[in-house]
């Protein structure tokens, strides 16, 4: 393939919705597209994003894409950010790395005038997703305060209520004084992910003061 093949592969791929960025890595062999890096508007669904791709690539040039040459990366900065007191960690960015079968999650979290990272790797699925972002803030929660505790994602579930929707996440503290069942809850805004994220601190947020302390 051509320079010009690539510029006008990224051109197109540009116009797919939900993508704001795209980058393609040519194949070292020169026979093929390469890997091809997408960054996602904040909030788009991975697989549908994916899906359309592909579609496009092989109707408009005729190409087939392996899973796994492709990476989905959203980076997204959380509203929430400004929020915060300081008194309880909140979200500031979240990024997920979609490629092939799996999605890695790295959630980052703020407290006082630091900030803690975790990451988990999760099925590339909805569902998939959620719970990689929540094992991930947990993993993040787990930093802060070290090896006071560890905790163990259970379950994690959007559910309708009336005209809203409410992330509900369960959780198991493991801790010197014992094992505790947790649970967390948050209304959907404009992100499940992000939502889940906050039920997932939720739960563990009460337990936290004394191990900040």
């Amino acid at each position: 393939m051509t320079v010009t093949d690539y510029a006008e592969i990224v051109a197109a791929l540009r116009t797919v919705p939900g993508v704001a960025e795209a980058d393609v890595e040519p194949d070292d062999a020169g026979g093929g597209l390469g890997l091809l890096r997408l960054g996602l508007s904040p909030g788009v669904d991975e697989v549908q994003v994916a899906s359309k791709v592909g579609r496009m690539l092989r109707e408009r040039f005729g190409l087939g894409v392996d899973a796994d040459r492709v990476q989905l990366i959203e980076d997204a900065t959380s509203p929430e950010h400004a929020e915060g007191n300081g008194r309880r960690p909140i979200i500031s960015r979240m990024q997920l790395v979609s490629s092939g079968l799996e999605v890695t999650a790295a959630v980052s979290l703020s407290y006082h005038e630091g900030t803690v990272r975790g990451e988990a790797t999760g099925t590339a699925t909805q569902t998939g997703v959620q719970r990689a972002v929540a094992t991930a803030a947990l993993r993040a929660i787990e930093q802060l305060i070290g090896e006071s505790a560890r905790f163990e994602l259970e379950h994690v579930e959007i559910t309708r209520t009336g005209p809203d929707r409410t992330a509900l996440v369960s959780v198991t503290m493991v801790s010197s004084s014992g094992t505790d069942r947790l649970t967390g809850s948050a209304v959907v805004r404009e992100d499940a992910r992000q939502a889940v994220i906050r039920a997932a601190l939720d739960a563990v947020n009460r337990r936290l003061e004394p191990l900040l302390g």
